[in-house]
């Protein structure tokens, strides 16, 4: 099964805004003082690098078939 050009956008879209909040939480990571605020910032970064991976899969897979 191929990917409409909205589907390919929405998904490119949506891998986008994970690579900012990875960023944004790696950063917020960085500058926490408090050992849970780090940890929990670290945990949401690692989340939405696996959501990133999972997206880029299915534009993968799709491109493959």
């Amino acid at each position: 099964m191929s990917l409409t050009t909205k589907e390919l956008m929405l998904l490119q879209d949506n891998i986008k805004m994970a690579e900012n909040s990875i960023k944004f939480m790696q950063a917020c990571a960085e500058i926490a003082s408090d050992a849970q605020v780090k940890g929990l910032c670290q945990s949401l970064a690692r989340e939405h690098q696996q959501d990133m991976h999972t997206l880029i899969k299915h534009i993968t897979n799709t491109q493959m078939q």
